[in-house]
C-alpha cells in the first residue's frame, strides 16, 4: 500500500511539473513579448497606441510569474526528489512545447 502511494505521488508531481511547464511556457512566452513590444509591427497604430501602454501587463505577468514560481519551489524544497521531478518534468513540458513549434510552424 506504501509503495502504490509513493507511486502516486510521483505521479502527481510529474503530471503537475508538465502542467505547470505548459503554463510557464505560454505565460512567460506572452509576457516577455509584451515588455517587449514584440506583438505588433514596428510603425503600425498599434504598435504606438497599444504597445506602449501594455508594456507595465508584460512586467506584472513576468513579476506574478516568479512569486507564483517561487511558492512552488518554496513548497517542495524539503522534498528534494519531489522538487527534482517537477522541475525536469516542467523542462520536459517546456522543450516539448517548443519543438513542436518549431516543427510544425507554417
Amino acid at each position: 500500500m506504501k509503495r502504490i502511494f509513493l507511486m502516486l505521488q510521483r505521479s502527481v508531481v510529474i503530471l503537475s511539473g508538465f502542467i505547470w511547464g505548459a503554463v510557464s511556457f505560454f505565460w512567460l512566452g506572452y509576457s516577455i513579448l509584451t515588455i517587449g513590444n514584440l506583438i505588433e509591427e514596428p510603425g503600425s497604430l498599434d504598435y504606438e497606441w497599444e504597445g506602449e501602454r501594455m508594456r507595465i501587463f508584460g512586467l506584472i505577468g513576468c513579476v506574478l510569474y516568479v512569486l507564483v514560481f517561487a511558492c512552488i519551489v518554496w513548497f517542495l524544497k524539503r522534498q528534494k526528489p519531489y522538487l527534482i521531478l517537477f522541475l525536469l518534468s516542467m523542462l520536459g513540458s517546456g522543450i516539448i512545447l517548443i519543438s513542436y513549434i518549431v516543427m510544425f510552424r507554417e
